[in-house]
Formats: C-alpha cells, sequence, structure tokens
C-alpha cells in the first residue's frame, strides 16, 4: 500500500515539472526577436491629433468653415519630451490664399493614455519632418539606430497609430511587421506637394492612415525610419524617411526653427541651344558676379552649364531641384559640368549665403 501510494505521489511530481517545462517552453515560444523589439521601442511612441480653426475670406466678409482634425502618429526622441513625426501631420500643404487658419492645436498622447499639449519647435514642408516639444521629464523615449547600415531582406516593424486605433488598444501603439524591401527609393521633388521624396526606406509592413510620423524600427528595437506614405495603387508598399536624415533635419530645426535653403551661387545664366546642330540645351552664364558671397572663381561668362552633381539641367530651376534634392545649404560645394571652348569639364562651386 505504502509503495503504491510512494508511486502516486512521484507520478505527480514528475506531471507537474513536464507542465512548468511545457509552460516554460510556451512562453519562450512567444518571445520573438519582433515582440522583444516592440517591447523596447513601443513606450516611445505617441498618438498627435491636430486641430484648427479655418475661416475663409469672402466678397461678403468672413465665413467659418469646418474645423481641422487629424490624427497621425510620432515618437519620442529624448527623456525632455522632443518628438519626430511628419509635417503633414502638423500643417496643410494645399490651403488658398483666401483661407485664414488659427493657431494649430496639438495634443500628444503617450501610451498609457496621458495627454500633452505640444508646442511646434519647428517644421519643414520639403522633407516633411516636424519637431515638436511636451513639457516634462523622464520621458520613454526610443533608440535611434543607423539608417546607413540598413540592409535588404532585415525585419522591419511599424509602430504607430492607425485609423486612431491607439486608443482602442488601451493606448498602447499598434505594430506591423514586415522587410525592408528595398532602399534608396528616390521619387525625386514632388510637383504638387513641394516634397523631397528621395533615399526613402521600403517595407511591406503594413501601413494604414495614421501611421505617418511613427517609428519604423529594426529588430534591435531601435528607429531606422519615419514612417511616411503608402503607393495607393500597390499593395503593402511603404516607404519611411531614414532616420539619419530626418535627424540633421530635426538638429537644425531645434537650432533654428526652420530649414534655410537660401543659398547664392554668383552668377547668371539663361537657356541656350548649343552644339554643331543646335540640338544640345544648357545653360549660358552672361555674367559671373565675382565679390559675391559664392565662391565661384572656377566660372567664366560664356560657359555653358549642362550638368549639377551629375544631373542633367537645363534652367537656373533644374539646378536649385538639384540643391534641394541633395540637401545643400550655402557653405557646401557642388560640381558644376560646363561646356568651355568646345571641351567638357567639371568646375567646383561654393554656395554663398543669401
Amino acid at each position: 500500500m505504502k509503495i503504491r501510494i510512494l508511486f502516486i505521489i512521484v507520478f505527480f511530481i514528475l506531471g507537474c515539472i513536464k507542465e512548468v517545462e511545457k509552460n516554460v517552453q510556451i512562453s519562450y515560444s512567444k518571445s520573438t526577436a519582433i515582440s522583444s523589439a516592440v517591447e523596447l521601442a513601443s513606450p516611445g511612441v505617441v498618438g498627435i491629433y491636430r486641430s484648427q480653426e479655418i475661416v475663409m475670406r469672402t466678397w461678403g466678409g468672413y465665413r467659418n468653415l469646418k474645423p481641422v482634425s487629424s490624427n497621425g502618429s510620432g515618437f519620442l526622441v529624448s527623456e525632455d519630451g522632443y518628438i519626430l513625426t511628419n509635417a503633414h501631420n502638423i500643417k496643410d500643404n494645399f490651403l488658398r490664399p483666401s483661407v485664414i487658419t488659427t493657431d494649430i492645436n496639438i495634443t500628444v498622447v503617450i501610451p498609457g493614455g496621458d495627454a500633452f499639449k505640444a508646442t511646434i519647435v519647428g517644421l519643414d514642408m520639403i522633407s516633411d519632418i516636424a519637431l515638436l516639444k511636451i513639457d516634462g521629464k523622464k520621458f520613454d523615449y526610443c533608440k535611434i539606430g543607423d539608417s546607413d547600415d540598413v540592409k535588404v531582406g532585415e525585419w522591419a516593424i511599424a509602430l504607430g497609430n492607425p485609423r486612431n486605433l491607439i486608443s482602442n488598444a488601451q493606448y498602447q501603439p499598434i505594430a506591423s511587421a514586415g522587410i525592408v524591401s528595398a532602399i534608396n527609393a528616390d521619387f525625386s521633388l514632388d510637383s504638387q506637394s513641394g516634397k523631397l521624396l528621395d533615399n526613402m526606406i521600403q517595407t511591406d509592413a503594413s501601413l494604414n492612415p495614421g501611421n505617418s510620423g511613427g517609428p519604423l524600427i529594426d529588430a534591435n528595437g531601435s528607429v531606422i525610419g519615419i514612417n511616411t506614405f503608402i503607393k495607393a495603387d500597390s499593395q503593402n508598399l511603404g516607404f519611411a524617411i531614414p532616420i539619419n536624415f530626418a535627424k540633421k533635419i530635426a538638429d537644425e530645426l531645434k537650432l533654428k526653427g526652420v530649414i534655410d535653403r537660401r543659398v547664392s551661387i554668383g552668377f547668371s545664366a539663361n537657356r541656350i541651344l548649343y552644339g554643331e546642330n543646335r540640338d544640345q540645351v544648357g545653360l549660358f552664364i552672361d555674367k559671373v558676379d565675382y565679390s559675391d558671397t559664392a565662391r565661384n572663381e572656377e566660372l567664366y561668362r560664356g560657359d555653358i552649364i549642362v550638368a549639377a552633381e551629375g544631373y542633367k539641367v537645363e534652367s537656373l530651376d533644374e539646378i536649385k531641384a538639384v540643391l534641394i534634392k541633395l540637401d545643400l545649404r550655402a557653405g557646401d560645394d557642388i560640381k558644376l559640368t560646363v561646356v568651355r571652348e568646345n571641351d567638357l569639364l567639371d568646375v567646383n562651386l561654393t554656395l554663398g549665403e543669401v
């Protein structure tokens, strides 16, 4: 009898041990690289809510329009409350001159549901980046990665507030996962919005309205990009601004409040047809101001500019577009390709201050 009881006890203990082992295995199987990355980055992801009154100027006076409201995503980049997001979450780019807007009101909701009024430190519609600030200390924030090290095929996780779902999930960011499907995706300068959509990170992680401004993170939980837009005519093609470029813009916004892209080139030029058959187009330099703030000593009157940094140009506007594309400022150098006495030469120009 005693032996039977002892056998039952041993059998029961062994069964408990196996059940514990099974529970441990299940626990380990639920913890993946993706779940760990989400857990690391989520405390710094925020929902962004904008409201703004709009008034239209008419012949008879003024007429109140329906207030503008929208939601998007963002993420804290410092414990003292600085937040990165997309500029289009903060300001519309298509308002007509007859439309008058009041001050923009921005509310930021952090994980857990606490809401803060945010101030706009600065925004730049061309790069589509805005820097916000909320008052407080010791905020959880996202670790910034290195977008120059991003590889096609690595895990990519999008975090944010798609369709305002963050409020339906105990104020925790919504996650979607995929891979980096391409890097350096290039859309050039958008003629309608004026945005610079170059060198983007492409991912198949699902993005929806409201994801804009949220972080794209890697398997280490580090931010590698800012989710910005999707291709409407495709499935699961989302694009993010590389974080290295975004951080450069944010640092300048923090310092100056604006991105000043005004530069002087120190010469004037006009479109010209040249070549034996006059079938080639270039920019004929008709005047060079050597006293200008630009360093342009390598240029001469009569030079015909045909390219800037390897991009074919046929107008001064196209040169300006190259400067925007390369995010150049006063003091930066640019290489111009010119035709001089039938020879093709590369000359240097240092952009001057206005």
